[in-house]
């Protein structure tokens, strides 16, 4: 071009190229002018140079639009099972779950219709459907045997070898007549079917059908369509994931409601059967105590020495099993629930001397050292009195009771929300091992102590029960041979 303009001007020669598909180029001379041999060579160079130059550049803008556009159906493809992943980590439900994902899949590959197949035992069943309108017929539901769905050759051929199988006109083929009935009343031309496996077990397919145009599915659309498959799969693992967890769920829901049930009726009939037997053994008790103290008091003429011997057994026994009586009577009323709490100011000094008043005489009887320590702080409380002396005295009374020298202390003080009452004894302490079950009822730790220690076992669970109707609790720290602390810690119950 530099050498048309030298040799004839740039107002003589204007050299135009008109680069074509073909590489065809145009010169133009503006006056009738002669090419010399050496000056027609040099155009047709030209020529020839422009001409490769054009296939080179529609080579490179043809390989850089079959980029991009891959690109964007790379982008798509990833935008979609994003999408998937998004509609599997959403919900717990499997069937929105499916719906969402044959939706995504439809609108993806631009079909008409999207079916999920479920392989049963001898058919073959639509569980989940996606249609691009209402004119595209549904198949959902649909089930068939599989000898008349697939046919022979489908079932040794495509089915068990689970290769993705496709057809531009799927009508065309060779069909039993009960899928080719089906295939005319769903209108399916062009088919595309993916195998879906779950834990390596074939489960069924996903397939996408056109009803209006033949179309042949390319291979990215045959590999974007079995990694959907693999999505799918995902989900209907989570599905009978979450179907069996609910279903154990359910099930273990009624075990334990049927338990309760059970429970309920049991301790019915026992709250019911103590109450009577209570209410039997108390009427004759009562007599028993009240003719047992009247002889003591030898209002109907003098005793001997043995007589009053035998009647204290007695009236001492009669007291005993009274308290027992009252003890289950207490621990039944407040296992169900029946009983109430009176909570009134509480003086905290009076409180623990009358308590302290109660096992004066059995401690003294044993040598034993009885201090009370009180706060000046801690001196009033909020509480159920009887209730409240109720569990001290039997804590008092436990502590004396183990307790064969030394002392037993009652302590006082106050803690951030409310009082703790602390008896302390020099006792026989109690084993870490056997901690766990002082409180259940009728617990007594071993047979050596209940053939040493009178008692029936009731009084720690009926103490720890009570003070926790009180929102309080008992705890205990001990060693074996080294002494016990119980602590009833109460909390501030002021209106």
């Amino acid at each position: 071009m530099i050498w048309l303009t030298v040799r004839y001007g740039v107002w003589a020669a204007t050299l135009s190229v008109l680069v074509i598909n073909t590489g065809a180029a145009l010169l133009t001379l503006p006056a009738p002018s002669p090419l010399l041999g050496l000056e027609l060579a040099t155009v047709q160079f030209c020529l020839l140079a422009v001409s490769q130059t054009a296939l080179l550049l529609g080579a490179t803008i043809s390989r850089r639009f079959q980029a991009y556009v891959q690109i964007q159906s790379l982008a798509r493809r990833e935008r979609l099972l994003n999408q998937i992943s998004r509609s599997l980590n959403s919900t717990l439900d499997p069937n929105q779950v499916l719906q969402d994902i044959v939706q995504c899949t439809g609108q993806y590959f631009r079909v008409d219709r999207v079916v999920l197949w479920r392989l049963g035992t001898n058919e073959v069943i639509a569980v989940s459907e996606w249609r691009l309108n209402l004119q595209v017929p549904t198949m959902l539901g649909t089930h068939s045997s599989l000898a008349d769905w697939f046919g022979q050759r489908d079932t040794d051929d495509d089915l068990w070898q689970h290769e993705p199988f496709q057809a531009q006109d799927y009508a065309a083929f060779q069909h039993p007549p009960a899928r080719a009935a089906l295939i005319e009343q769903s209108q399916l031309r062009s088919i595309l079917r993916v195998p879906i496996f779950i834990r390596n077990q074939f489960f069924g397919s996903l397939s996408l059908h056109t009803t209006v145009t033949y179309r042949i599915f390319t291979s990215e659309e045959v590999s974007s369509l079995e990694q959907i498959a693999e999505q799918v799969a995902i989900a209907l693992y989570n599905a009978q994931s979450y179907e069996q967890l609910e279903r154990l769920v359910q099930e273990r829901t009624q075990e334990l409601e049927d338990e309760r049930l059970v429970s309920e009726s049991a301790n019915r009939a026992k709250t019911e059967f103590l109450a009577n037997m209570s209410h039997e053994l108390r009427t004759p008790l009562t007599s028993i105590l009240g003719f047992s103290s009247v002889l003591l008091q030898q209002v109907f003429g003098p005793l001997n020495q043995r007589q009053q011997e035998y009647l204290t057994t007695v009236h001492s026994s009669g007291e005993h099993l009274l308290e027992l009586i009252n003890d289950v009577l207490d621990l039944a009323r407040i296992e169900a629930g029946k009983e109430e709490l009176t909570i009134e100011l509480v003086s905290v000094e009076d409180l623990c001397r009358a308590c302290m008043s109660l096992i004066d005489a059995q401690s003294r009887h044993q040598g034993l050292d009885l201090n009370l320590d009180i706060a000046p702080d801690a001196t009033i409380c909020h509480a159920d009195l009887r209730r409240l002396r109720q569990i001290l005295v039997n804590l008092l009374s436990n502590a004396v009771k183990f307790t064969e020298a030394g002392s037993v202390t009652l302590r006082v003080s106050r803690t951030g929300d409310g009082l703790d009452f602390d008896v302390i004894d020099t006792g026989i302490g109690i084993a870490a091992t056997d901690q766990t079950r002082l409180f259940q009822p009728f617990q007594q730790l071993d047979s050596g102590l209940n053939r040493r220690y009178q008692g029936s076992g009731l009084g720690l669970a009926l103490a720890q029960r009570l003070a926790r109707l009180h929102e309080g609790e008992i705890t205990l720290q001990s060693e074996l041979g080294r002494g016990s602390c119980f602590t009833l810690h109460l909390p501030d119950r002021s209106p």
